[in-house]
């Protein structure tokens, strides 16, 4: 699958890496992750020069990587700082390190061309760090492509049969949806009248309510969501809201690291609330959305979805912009890749 190497990816929790060599699979690409001594995250290709063994099975002797097969040793920056075989250091002995940033409780990983990696266009989700709020994140090793899960969370009317029970109640009796487009940023916003109340607020004395899901794309496929309710004929662009993430961050052609965060504005030192949350989350994700991607992806074969000819609904607005996005900036990129061998190859 052609995806974008240009872009900056979540690869880990930060609470994931630690002292531990651990290995990350991002668009294919295999990554070694750990901190040093001081807590700076490093990222290096996980894969020794010599013959090719995973760095993950060596050891850390400090800050250095010690190959778990013959022993070279390797800094943080990649360069080889010991052969026990000889004297001699190859210019070659090296192995790839990738810019690498923590951010927002996440660890952002850039696998395409380090001169290209800005912080500046990482998301702004400085919201799950901000005072006052509460984010709980939770990481899913998901067996499905990271395409057909976009799919899924840019049209949340599955959520009315999908989900019926865990967060929603039933289907609405009229929706609107309305996708804009920004610096290659896609807004979607879903709004639904007359709803029956969802599940979380069933001991409330309302039973029907407007709801409104204002979901951002940003390249990395990073998902923001506003959920948003009120009152049958309220206002719902001023009315209280709740705040997720989701983030689809490709693994290979059927696997995606998917990560779950939820932020809250209440009870915030309650850990037990933390747990509850994100269980229920993380169950009704996997019971439902993954057995369904899952079922899917089976059928779809790793086709592609456009050559496959898909029926297209009003729904699938947003998901459909996006795609047109990806293979652009995906298309954008390989071109500029042709050019350089261009000019290496008359060089």
């Amino acid at each position: 699958m052609r995806v974008q190497h240009n872009v900056w990816y979540v690869c880990a929790l930060s609470e994931q890496i630690d002292r531990q060599l651990r290995r990350k699979v991002i668009v294919d690409e295999p990554v070694l992750l750990y901190r040093t001594e001081a807590g700076q995250v490093i990222a290096l290709r996980d894969r020794c020069p010599h013959r090719f063994a995973p760095l993950s099975r060596g050891k850390l002797l400090n800050d250095v990587v010690q190959c778990g097969y013959h022993g070279l040793q390797f800094n943080t920056d990649g360069s080889c700082v010991h052969n026990p075989h000889g004297n001699v250091i190859a210019p070659n002995n090296r192995v790839r390190s990738f810019p690498v940033i923590e951010r927002h409780g996440l660890v952002w990983l850039w696998p395409g061309d380090p001169e290209k990696a800005s912080p500046d266009v990482i998301p702004d989700l400085s919201y799950m760090t901000a005072p006052n709020l509460k984010t709980v994140h939770r990481y899913l090793e998901a067996n499905y492509r990271h395409d057909i899960l976009v799919d899924n969370l840019l049209d949340l009317t599955h959520t009315d049969y999908l989900h019926l029970g865990s967060f929603a109640s039933g289907a609405c009796e009229r929706s609107d949806i309305k996708v804009t487009e920004t610096n290659n940023e896609v807004m979607t916003v879903l709004s639904q009248f007359n709803a029956p109340a969802p599940p979380h607020m069933l001991n409330s004395s309302i039973d029907r309510v407007d709801l409104q899901y204002r979901i951002r794309w940003h390249p990395g496929q990073v998902m923001t969501f506003e959920m948003a309710t009120a009152p049958v004929g309220g206002d719902l662009a001023t009315a209280p809201f709740y705040r997720f993430a989701h983030i689809a961050t490709p693994e290979s052609d059927n696997k995606t690291h998917y990560f779950i965060s939820f932020t809250r504005d209440f009870d915030l030192d309650n850990l037990e609330l933390d747990r509850q949350i994100a269980d229920f989350q993380v169950a009704a994700i996997e019971r439902e959305d993954g057995s369904m991607l899952e079922a899917v992806q089976a059928e779809m074969r790793n086709g592609d979805l456009h050559e496959m000819r898909p029926v297209m609904l009003p729904t699938d607005a947003g998901a459909l912009r996006v795609r047109r996005i990806i293979k652009q900036l995906v298309e954008t990129e390989e071109a500029g890749r042709r050019r350089v061998g261009n000019i290496l190859a008359e060089a």
